[in-house]
């Protein structure tokens, strides 16, 4: 059942998507919407925190909270899942060209994830399409004790929704950017040059036990994807 921060959360995301509230628009004020979903201004003011987090609004001192300006396919983060970043965003996700393999982990794929020789992992491969544009070729792991029912329905929508239902979700992750030229047969599946620069990222990631539960790489189209990273000073 949806909570009431989420309730708050969902109608703000709501009004964005329908360009209610546009890009550099400010919206209602705390003490508004709290009258008028019926909450209180702190589990509005809570909302309103998840949101700037996530860089969806932003916060002026003494003049309220306005939309941020978002590029059209920018900053999917990995971890929440591709489906669900998409979607926040108002973009329709998608997936096509899946390919599921029950195999024995190799020797990296044994080191990434803490297995022993002969242990079982599902390995996939699908290319995440936004608004039916394919936006990322995805070639990954999973361990098969954590997913024995996986099938390729599931990898067409969203594996981590699966796996949350299972109790299984992501904590933190190791990862790992570099600029590459595109090889040939991912760049196909891309609708784009082979040689054409794509940002390769490889990551581990990891449940709150430290456990991982999936490793891989995703190739990303540089020109519908961009990476924004705050920086904190932690002396401060």
């Amino acid at each position: 059942m949806e909570n009431k921060c989420d309730a708050v959360k969902n109608y703000i995301l709501d009004k964005i998507h329908r360009k209610i509230y546009c890009p550099g628009q400010m919206i209602d004020s705390e003490a508004d919407l709290a009258k008028k979903l019926e909450v209180s201004r702190m589990t509005v003011r809570k909302a309103l925190d998840i949101l700037t987090q996530e860089g969806l609004v932003f916060k002026e001192k003494g003049r309220g909270t306005f939309v941020a300006r978002q590029p059209r396919y920018a900053e999917f983060q990995y971890g929440v899942g591709f489906a669900r970043e998409a979607r926040k965003r108002g973009i329709v996700p998608s997936t096509r060209n899946v390919s599921l393999k029950l195999c024995t982990a190799d020797k990296t794929v044994m080191e990434k994830m803490n297995l022993e020789p002969g242990d079982k992992v599902w390995h996939v491969t699908r290319v995440r399409c936004a608004d039916g544009v394919p936006v990322a070729y995805v070639n990954e792991y999973y361990n098969y004790l954590h997913c024995e029912d996986l099938n390729e329905e599931i990898v067409y929508t969203s594996i981590y929704n699966h796996l949350e239902k299972k109790g299984i979700s992501f904590a933190f992750l190791d990862q790992k950017l570099e600029a590459v030229a595109c090889p040939e047969y991912i760049a196909r599946s891309l609708e784009i040059e082979p040689g054409f620069p794509v940002i390769l990222m490889s990551l581990t990631v990891y449940m709150k036990n430290g456990i991982p539960f999936n490793f891989g790489c995703q190739y990303y189209r540089t020109d519908k994807f961009t990476l924004i990273q705050s920086v904190y000073n932690r002396e401060l």
